[in-house]
């Protein structure tokens, strides 16, 4: 029995573990002046600029975590540009100088 509870234990503890990776905090939508950008757990994004008159421009792009706090997004034509973001908190991304909010 004394077995069975310190597995359970392991178990658990474990899967706390797992959910705490940098990587959960960044998957959803968030929120800033200068667009949204859209994380999701296949690691593919998509940056959404502002609504220009009659016009959404939205960008693809491939994203990795490199260490627990930053972020690199990879971007193909036309951007053909890396951009870094700095995960400040669960709810706080700051890409280029501009703040971006986690959405609910």
């Amino acid at each position: 029995m004394r077995l069975l509870k310190l597995v359970c234990a392991m178990v658990l503890c474990l899967g706390i573990v797992a959910c705490s990776k940098p990587e959960s905090k960044l998957i959803g939508k968030w929120v800033g002046k200068t667009g949204n950008f859209e994380f999701t757990a296949d690691k593919n994004g998509m940056m959404t600029l502002p609504q220009v008159p009659a016009a959404k421009l939205s960008f693809p792009y491939k994203w990795s975590m490199q260490g627990d706090d930053v972020v690199a997004m990879v971007f193909a034509q036309p951007i053909n540009k890396t951009i870094f973001g700095k995960l400040e908190s669960k709810t706080s991304l700051i890409i280029e100088d501009d703040k971006f909010t986690k959405q609910p």
